[in-house]
Formats: structure tokens, C-alpha cells, sequence
């Protein structure tokens, strides 16, 4: 079937049909015709030339990998087992020394060779995942967004994992936030202050590994463990966990002093009281009171103005409760902020800068819930 189509062309077009012109003695048609057929077999051998690289490099990763795994540097293993590793790991740290092996810290100096090697390790791997980066600065770079796309989202969070031990360790950036989707994972990082090169990034430790600290303290003392685990699950987690300095002040019928239970917080959070918010000594006091187990639920409000928090328990003696009230309103005394106090039977509300009237505040900063009742430390 022909086609008649009118078209404009330009002058210099014309030029550049000339051999055609000449080879077709000056016939237009034709000569559009050999033009197009010279420029589909360029861009065949191209894609051909193409196809035939990316086979011979899949074929040259192949032989790699059968080579390393000749040599047992490498071992085959099933992708759905690797996989259950690596989700039942997640939370623990990969050692730096692990992270050496596979990029080499003393060849790896810029943020485009880093990319450059890491890609081409992946398709040695035959992990079917692409690694980009964006980033401000050149040798020391303010700010770093790597993207991971394609391949197992298993397998890219333990390579996100991995490349931002590294980036951290050697290139001093720590991981901001971490954006997950099935085909993308993207890992945002920012240079930050190294004070001590022994301690793991705060971000990098938040975001990769918040179970490791626990997980050292289960295989230093894993017997104690194990029976602890054991004894609160089956006990249905009905039981206390106080400092020894606090359960003796308890039984002796005293309460902790104020000092004790400042230095108790500094010990807990590594800073002074005057070092944190109302709010956030409100979330802090959450973490230590559910711990403590020595009520059952707690529900707070950090928001400016009408911060309060509600201690809920099952207790029915009321001098307990009036212990507990004492207890709490005494950790609460050394942050500095006013407060109220009142109590239902089986609930204690504390009330931060307002309605500080509704009960009586002693001297001491403490309220008085019965004139009977002291909480004097």
C-alpha cells in the first residue's frame, strides 16, 4: 500500500538527503525511502550491539559468581531462606567489619564511586537492585538521598542497612528518616559530628537497630533472661520491677527521696531534669511507668497548656493508693513544673500550670490529698 503524504522540509534537510538525490537522480520519494532504510538498520546494529553487551556481561556476572562460589568466598542459598534471616534479625546491627568485605573502605572515597561499586557488586550478586544518590557537596557531602529500586524489599533493606553503616562510618552521615514502598526504598541522610568513632550513629541505631542493645544484654546473661521472660509470661506480666534502692525505701514504710529519684532519671536518660521539656518528661515518665508495671495503663497530653497525665491502676487499699500518689507526685516534684493531684478509686490525675487551686499544694510542692496523708520525701 502507498501512502501520499504532503510534508514540509527544510532547506538544510535537503542538503543532507543530497547522496540519496544523486544515487536516485534527483527523485525526493526515493530518496526518503533509502534514508529511513540506512537509519532502521543503524538503529537495529545498535540495539543489537547493545543486547549482545548486556549478554555478555550477564554472562561474565555469571561466571563470577560460579567462580566465587568455586572458591566458597560465596554460598548458594535459597532466597526464601535468606529472606526469613534476614526478617528475623531485623533490629540487630550488621558488624562494620561484615560491611568491609563487601566495600572495600580504602578504595571508596567519593560518593559516585561508592554508587558506581555498589551497583556493580549488586549485579555480580544477581540481586536485580539499583542504587542512586543525590547529593549536596562533593568530597564531604552535606546531605545524601540514596534510592534503592527494584529486587526484594527484604534484600533492599539489608543493603540500605548496609550502605548507611558505611556512609556513617566513613563518610560521616547519619540516616534522617527512611521511606519505604514494594518497589523503592529510600534512605535520607545528613552529615553530623562524630564525638566518639566507637559509638553507632543515633539515627543509624534507631532506624537499623533498635533491638541491638537488647539483644547484647540476652547473650551476656541469656539464663537470667529466659527465666524473666518466662516468669512474666506466665504470671501475665502481673508483676513489679523497681530499683532495689526504691523497693527498700517501700518496705521500710519510707519513701524515695527527691535525690534519689533524680539520680535514678540521669541514670535512665544520660541528662540532667532541666535538660528536657514538661512534654518530654512526660513521655519519659510513660516509658518509666510502664515499665515499672506498677500500674496497668497510663494515658497522657503533651499539648502545650494541658499537659496532664492519668495513672491507672487496680488497686483497692486505700492507703496503697495514697503511696503511690506520694510515689509519683514526688518524681514529679524535682522537674519544676506545678502540678495537681486528685484521684478517683482506681485512677490519679496529675494537672501541669492550671486549675491550681482545685487542691491544696503544700510548701513542698506536693498536694495533699487528705489532710491526714503526707507525702513528704
Amino acid at each position: 500500500m502507498i501512502v501520499r503524504k504532503n510534508i514540509s522540509i527544510d532547506q538544510c534537510y535537503i542538503d543532507k538527503l543530497k547522496p540519496f538525490l544523486d544515487k536516485n537522480n534527483g527523485n525526493l520519494s526515493a530518496a526518503i525511502r533509502d534514508s529511513i532504510e540506512t537509519a532502521s538498520q543503524v538503529i537495529e546494529g545498535k540495539k543489537g550491539e547493545k543486547g549482545d553487551k548486556d549478554s555478555s556481561q550477564a554472562l561474565k556476572n555469571a561466571e563470577s559468581r560460579n567462580k566465587m562460589i568455586e572458591e566458597e568466598e560465596f554460598l548458594l542459598i535459597h532466597h526464601t531462606m535468606l529472606e526469613w534471616f534476614i526478617k528475623n534479625t531485623a533490629g540487630l546491627l550488621i558488624e562494620e567489619s561484615t560491611v568491609y568485605e563487601l566495600i572495600n573502605p580504602y578504595t571508596i572515597k567519593r560518593i559516585p564511586d561508592f554508587i558506581n561499586y555498589v551497583n556493580a557488586m549488586n549485579n555480580r550478586l544477581g540481586w536485580k537492585i539499583k542504587v542512586d544518590a543525590e547529593c549536596t557537596g562533593s568530597m564531604e557531602p552535606e546531605s545524601v538521598i540514596l534510592t534503592l529500586s527494584n529486587g526484594n524489599p527484604c534484600f533492599r533493606g539489608i543493603i540500605a542497612h548496609s550502605l548507611s553503616l558505611f556512609l556513617a562510618k566513613q563518610m560521616k552521615l547519619d540516616i534522617q528518616g527512611i521511606f519505604n514502598r514494594s518497589n523503592v526504598t529510600k534512605v535520607y541522610l545528613k552529615r553530623f559530628e562524630f564525638l566518639d568513632y566507637e559509638k553507632i550513629p543515633k539515627g543509624l541505631e534507631e532506624h537499623f537497630g533498635p533491638m541491638d542493645s537488647t539483644f547484647r544484654e540476652i547473650r551476656r546473661k541469656p539464663d537470667f533472661w529466659r527465666n524473666l521472660v518466662k516468669i512474666y509470661r506466665d504470671q501475665n506480666y502481673e508483676r513489679l520491677s523497681m530499683n532495689k534502692k526504691i523497693f527498700e525505701s517501700f518496705v521500710s514504710g519510707d519513701l524515695p527521696s527527691v535525690n534519689d529519684m533524680a539520680r535514678e532519671f540521669e541514670l535512665f536518660t544520660g541528662k540532667p531534669p532541666e535538660a528536657f521539656t514538661l512534654a518530654e518528661h512526660i513521655m519519659i515518665f510513660k516509658a518509666l511507668y510502664l515499665t515499672d508495671n506498677i500500674g496497668t495503663e497510663i494515658e497522657v497530653c503533651t499539648e502545650k497548656g494541658s499537659e496532664c497525665v492519668r495513672l491507672i491502676h487496680d488497686y483497692s487499699d486505700s492507703k496503697v493508693c495514697e503511696r503511690i500518689i506520694c510515689y509519683y507526685s514526688n518524681i514529679f516534684k524535682y522537674i519544676g513544673h506545678p502540678f495537681t493531684v486528685t484521684s478517683s478509686p482506681h485512677m490519679i490525675v496529675f494537672e501541669f500550670g492550671k486549675n491550681l487551686n482545685a487542691n491544696r499544694i503544700s510548701d513542698s510542692g506536693l498536694v495533699d490529698i487528705e489532710p491526714e496523708s503526707s507525702c513528704a520525701p
